[in-house]
């Protein structure tokens, strides 16, 4: 076997993809994680997949929208071993179990889950994870219905984020944003931020605030967004004052205003 598996180390991708249908003997040798390497994400089409041992070394997931959602094939993302990217947006997860679905979520370094049809309580244990274990760093969680997020518990999350994606079409509240500002201005891992496409309240927050918040990151984007002109004022001001940033983009549809600084 020991032999076999050196000479599979030769062959091209597709000859590898050839040789495994073989007969069963060149298939266990060919199904050896170390052979596929090369592999380093995978689109899931079906739970059988995730359980072939060809593709335990693979570090990225995607399922296909179509694919339905279950508490078993979550299990089986939980338990794959070399897993740091997982990117599960436009499925259906609304009928998850919400603690298997936060195992889920911290399990990786990376998740996006926009656009999930996520419950009030799925979210809540959630971020509650997120706030418990900071293995993960970065999130998508866009078109998801935030507004039932306990009081504190968004601030506890991106305290522990280097990256997030929780501002857009979200549905916070004026308090929650300001909540989530707050915590970046006084401390947080969050070097960059991305606010597009329906921050519906993103006007009511106080423009000082705003600016002190966008000075602290090295890279934000506000896009199609509603910004008052004294937002927009405070964030300029901080710029030539004292501020962080490296990359500034904002495209507000409230003022007549498109603005990009490198």
């Amino acid at each position: 076997a020991e032999m076999l598996e050196r000479i599979f180390l030769w062959l091209p991708p597709r000859d590898l993809q050839t040789v495994v249908l073989v007969c069963r003997r060149w298939m266990q040798v060919g199904e050896t994680p170390g052979l596929w390497s090369w592999l380093s994400s995978l689109t899931v089409n079906n739970i059988e997949m995730l359980t072939c041992r060809r593709f335990k070394a693979v570090s990225q997931l995607r399922v296909k929208r179509k694919l339905t959602m279950t508490n078993e094939l979550l299990e089986s993302i939980v338990r794959h071993p070399a897993l740091k990217i997982l990117n599960i947006a436009g499925t259906n997860l609304s009928a998850i179990d919400p603690d298997i679905l936060a195992r889920v979520v911290n399990s990786v370094e990376t998740v996006d889950v926009t656009g999930t049809s996520l419950t009030a309580v799925q979210a809540n244990a959630i971020f509650t994870a997120i706030s418990e274990d900071n293995k993960l760093k970065n999130l998508k969680i866009r078109n998801n219905n935030l507004s039932a997020l306990k009081t504190g518990m968004l601030a506890r999350a991106v305290h522990c984020l280097e990256y997030a994606e929780i501002l857009s079409s979200t549905r916070l509240t004026a308090e929650q944003l300001s909540e989530i500002f707050t915590a970046i201005y006084e401390c947080t891992k969050i070097r960059k931020m991305q606010i597009a496409n329906g921050c519906c309240n993103l006007n009511l927050v106080s423009p000082d605030l705003l600016a002190k918040a966008v000075n602290k990151l090295d890279d934000v984007e506000l896009v199609e967004v509603s910004l008052r002109s004294q937002q927009v004022t405070a964030i300029l001001t901080g710029i030539l004052t004292q501020s962080n940033l490296k990359r500034l983009i904002i495209i507000s549809f409230a003022q007549p205003l498109r603005l990009r600084i490198f």
